[in-house]
């Protein structure tokens, strides 16, 4: 008589995969809303590039503006003196970088940095 080989899951296993899962999602947890902010930064830097007037625009109009539209999605953690100007022939572009400090787990924090930049006309 030949004895039957069981497969599947043996209960450690299963604890150790649900643990990296767990991790896993709460790693996700602390970083997805840092990222959801800089989706909407660069978003924001993309719409302000793309206005017809945007060249002929002081710098305090557009700071003026990209502090309302942070202002609009509830973001904190960038002022408009962050928001970088630079005029070029042609053009103008607009970039901002950051750092978002998360607590992760006791004493151990992330730290992730950002940048962002948008032009209009002439190249970068």
């Amino acid at each position: 008589m030949s004895a039957k080989q069981q497969t599947g899951f043996t209960l450690s296993g299963m604890m150790m995969f649900l643990l990296v899962m767990v991790l896993a999602l709460y790693t996700a947890s602390r970083i997805v809303p840092s990222y959801m902010d800089y989706w909407v930064v660069d978003k924001t830097l993309k719409d302000l590039v793309a206005l017809p007037d945007i060249q002929n625009s002081s710098d305090t109009s557009i700071r003026d503006q990209f502090d309302k539209q942070l202002s609009v999605n509830n973001i904190t953690q960038i002022t408009r003196d962050d928001l970088s100007i630079e005029r070029k022939s042609g053009g103008i572009r607009l970039s901002v970088e950051f750092s978002a400090k998360k607590p992760f787990l006791g004493r151990m924090s992330l730290c992730l940095d950002f940048q962002s930049a948008a032009h209009s006309g002439g190249g970068d």
